[in-house]
């Protein structure tokens, strides 16, 4: 593109120069990625043949982006077509816009064949799954071009997660990572505001707001300021802490309590959790310790099939269904078809594998794990998370604020695992160490597992609780005392 229009800055010329199947540009606010993204389409307008596609992951949300697409290519005869917007050049070269709202919408562009694909704000696309969709239409049988695809972010948003794993985690920044499976190339070129002058030049009050953040949100300072990837904007789960609530395996007690949560899943993954609840004094000080140990996660069985996934696992805990004291499963499974047909629950009930249906306060739920997240007395989590339970260790810090309802989780992220914990927590009573604990005939203090003690038997002794509720025999895959 002349440089009478437009001039790179050293950062945005280390990005467009790259040759790599697939190139990130940005991290933090102000890099000058979106004009790095417009340029870098224009490398092949004269070519009648060059077709580019532009993503956002809602449609409107690329108003913006048009308006300064004809600003910039107004000098080049860019005429643009709208809803969805549609640049052509004087060549015939064009460049189309559309999103990836659903699982669905990459079926728009199958088929067709773009050498060239821009992604904007990369991470608001929520699985990897529909970004490598995408990318089967990234090709070219056009000599002299090369399909790429160029991708633009700041850390946060509901699709951080899978970016990060993506492009930061793989190799270090500016290095060239060829994944081994496919052979294509892909790199992570990180920005700063500092990277772009003519943002600090003509908007000095910018770079002082950015600054700013780091004595009101050092989080959201070191996400948008210094494009940190283990912080961003509008984690959910601020608090968890690998080093902290990621403990070793181990096989558990099985006279402790142990509780199960289950969220159903055909397409989009099935989780199932198992947790033992602990009781733990402290200098007198008593309170309940919760060690998710066990998961079972993953797509496309029935329920039958994962009953038996779920009872093999249990063998090598030395565990079989009739340890557990019971399972918070998702409401939605107790529910009949529409022809009256046998609902979830009672499929897997059929295998033995028991469910009470969970509560479904979901803003309650989450704030709950907000509790168990906290550090007690003793220094260390009331809710440690086994390091063979990866699916929730990997979902768990990555869910975002819901923008329209910011209690709640974006549904849009891969909520699965946590949604299974939080069924299960729902059903337990969480005390806090710091003011008080509890003492064992203090009616008042005395800890509870919900729906799971006489209200008559005060002071009970926790290592018993599993006992005592634990089911005597089974008559006909039916429970009995």
């Amino acid at each position: 593109m002349p440089n009478t229009i437009w001039k790179p800055h050293p950062r945005q010329e280390e990005a467009l120069r790259r040759i790599e199947y697939e190139v990130l540009y940005g991290g933090a606010r102000g890099g000058g990625k979106t004009d790095a993204g417009l340029v870098w389409l224009t490398d092949h307008i004269n070519n009648s043949r060059y077709r580019a596609l532009v993503i956002r992951k809602n449609a409107d949300d690329l108003s913006d982006w048009v308006d300064r697409a004809g600003r910039m290519w107004s000098l080049l005869g860019a005429k643009i077509a709208y809803r969805p917007a549609v640049i052509t050049f004087p060549s015939g070269a064009t460049i189309r816009t559309g999103h990836l709202k659903d699982d669905q919408a990459y079926t728009k562009y199958q088929g067709h064949e773009y050498q060239r694909i821009l992604i904007e704000e990369l991470n608001q696309i929520p699985e990897e799954k529909r970004y490598l969709q995408l990318l089967a239409s990234c090709r070219s049988t056009v000599a002299g071009i090369n399909a790429q695809v160029f991708c633009t972010t700041n850390p946060g948003g509901v699709g951080h997660g899978w970016v990060k794993r993506r492009f930061v985690d793989a190799v270090p920044p500016n290095t060239v990572f060829i994944d081994p499976t496919s052979g294509r190339s892909r790199i992570y070129i990180p920005a700063r505001v500092d990277d772009n002058p003519t943002l600090v030049t003509a908007d000095p009050g910018y770079v002082r707001f950015l600054d700013a953040l780091k004595d009101s949100d050092v989080e959201l300072w070191k996400a948008w300021r210094l494009g940190d990837w283990n912080t961003f904007a509008g984690q959910y789960f601020k608090e968890f802490r690998t080093d902290k609530h990621v403990i070793r395996s181990y096989l558990p007690n099985k006279n402790n309590v142990l509780i199960g949560g289950m969220d159903w899943g055909r397409t989009a993954p099935f989780a199932f959790v198992l947790t033992e609840i602990e009781q733990v004094s402290v200098e007198g000080t008593k309170f309940h310790r919760a060690k998710t140990f066990f998961e079972v996660y993953g797509t496309d069985k029935t329920p039958r099939e994962w009953a038996e996934v779920i009872k093999e696992k249990l063998k090598f805990f030395g565990l079989s269904p009739i340890d557990i004291s019971h399972i918070q499963g998702d409401p939605a499974m107790f529910t009949k078809g529409n022809d009256n047909s046998i609902s979830i629950a009672d499929q897997f009930k059929r295998e033995e594998i028991l469910l009470r249906p969970a509560s479904n306060d979901r803003v309650g739920g989450w704030e709950n794990l907000h509790n168990w997240l906290s550090i007690a007395i003793d220094d260390k989590p009331y809710w440690q998370i086994t390091e063979n339970c990866g699916n929730l260790i990997r979902t768990l810090p990555e869910l975002v604020h819901d923008e329209n309802k910011v209690e709640d989780v974006d549904t849009d992220g891969e909520d699965h695992a946590p949604d299974a914990v939080r069924y299960l927590f729902k059903a337990l009573k969480w005390l806090d160490s710091k003011v008080g604990g509890y003492a064992p005939r203090d009616d008042r203090k005395r800890p509870r597992v919900a729906n799971m003690i006489d209200d008559k038997q005060l002071g009970i002794n926790l290592d018993r609780f599993a006992t005592i509720n634990k089911p005597t025999r089974r008559v006909g895959g039916i429970v009995t005392r």
